[in-house]
């Protein structure tokens, strides 16, 4: 809205504005004393399972591919491709970021009652619901009614996904939540690319043909992982 109407100097400023907002509320964040060392026998003991983060983290690189694909995609795709208005990109992101919230909080508390694991499958589903669905989608309600199974997708992944590599990992903490961060910067690297050739060489909507074989690699490997 604000680079439509506003112009992109004014879009730049209020994010700008945002991350020194973000700086500011981080002095209210409590301090968090570190923890003793743990002793060497209960690292030995709570040793990862290598092959399961192993697929843990192929499946978020993945998944966080097909997520990067579609952002970079989605707004060349509305515009050149579907003729529909220039806001609606921005209003497909600005739904999914809106509903991704609650999903987030429901996701954690739903942690109680279900598995991580199954929690991440579903996670899957919807986002392989999400993309199959975006082949057959022209109208504007049909692509804003789809960011309910984008929601679910994104923000199960975002909430579970690290605190699956940490319950992986429970005695290395840091190293978990550095291979969750890595997964997820690391899509852009790959899904940049990838977007941009195959819209190149076929149509833009030929990336969510991608994003389907994606999700799908990132259910074999999640059915793969070790349920905590």
């Amino acid at each position: 809205f604000i680079a439509l109407n506003w112009g992109f100097d004014y879009m730049y400023l209020v994010a700008g504005s945002a991350f020194l907002l973000c700086a500011g509320v981080s002095k209210l964040l409590p301090k968090i004393p570190r923890q003793s060392a743990v002793k060497n026998q209960e690292i030995l003991d709570n040793t990862p399972p290598r092959k399961s983060v192993i697929y843990l983290f192929i499946a978020n690189l993945l998944l966080w591919t097909c997520n990067s694909m579609y952002l970079i995609n989605m707004p060349l795709f509305v515009i050149n491709e579907l003729h529909l208005g220039k806001e609606l990109a921005g209003t497909l992101m600005g739904t999914a970021a809106g509903l991704e919230i609650p999903v987030m909080i429901l996701a954690g508390y739903l942690t109680k009652y279900f598995s991580k694991k199954r929690l991440m499958m579903i996670a899957l589903v919807s986002g392989l619901a999400f993309y199959s669905s975006l082949l057959f989608a022209e109208q504007t309600w049909q692509l804003i009614g789809l960011q309910m199974l984008n929601a679910i997708f994104i923000g199960i992944t975002a909430t579970i996904g690290m605190v699956y590599f940490q319950d992986l990992m429970p005695t290395k903490m840091g190293t978990a939540t550095t291979l969750f961060s890595n997964a997820a910067k690391s899509s852009w690297i790959i899904g940049g690319p990838i977007a941009g050739i195959i819209a190149e060489i076929w149509h833009y909507n030929s990336v969510f043909y991608v994003a389907v074989a994606l999700i799908l690699i990132s259910v074999v490997c999640m059915w793969k992982v070790k349920s905590v």
